[in-house]
């Protein structure tokens, strides 16, 4: 299987592109936040260090959130516009559960600033995605993961396990847990 999964959520932009049993990958430079510059130079980039064309792919991943409002709707973009031009299946993958991914009781945690954080709270395999400052969070402490950079082998292995589970999307969609700073 051929694969491109595309997260453009945070500072750092991730391309990972699977083949077979090999992975290519590009993490971008922390504190880079302008995605769209980047994201098809370095995705062209990692095609021809694989040897393979974008018509080959299979499938796209989509990182649809949480994150920035901006850089979502980027790689949102670019995986619809990749899966639409040739043909391949579509995966959405939420940054969060890709941080407890293989756990079905765990609480991921993004630091969205502020004293509040992103949360996926996963309990006998049932997801509940919200917002709440660490306070409100006491008893989740225990079982927390935190998100802290590089996730990339989390994002794949959740990315294989939708895809053989054949969770594919006609179009990708931004996910939100709360509102934009402009909506609120």
């Amino acid at each position: 299987m051929k694969a491109l999964i595309i997260d453009t959520t945070w500072e750092r932009a991730v391309l990972a592109l699977v083949d077979g049993e090999r992975v290519y990958k590009y993490i971008g430079e922390a504190g880079a936040r302008r995605h769209s510059p980047t994201v098809l130079a370095e995705a062209d980039r990692i095609f021809g260090e694989a040897g393979i064309a974008p018509r080959d792919l299979d499938a796209v991943g989509a990182v649809v959130g949480p994150g920035s409002f901006t850089g979502i709707r980027i790689g949102v973009a670019t995986a619809n516009a990749m899966a639409k031009a040739t043909g391949a299946k579509l995966v959405e993958i939420t940054e969060l559960e890709a941080l407890i991914e293989g756990k079905s009781d765990a609480t991921a945690l993004i630091d969205c600033k502020h004293d509040n954080y992103y949360v996926l709270r996963r309990i006998d395999g049932k997801d509940e995605y919200f917002s709440a400052n660490i306070s409100e969070l006491n008893e989740d402490k225990d079982r927390a993961v935190f998100f802290e950079g590089e996730i990339t082998d989390k994002l794949i292995a959740s990315f294989m396990r939708k895809y053989a589970l054949g969770e594919f999307v006609t179009e990708a969609r931004p996910f939100y847990i709360k509102k934009s700073s402009a909506e609120a």
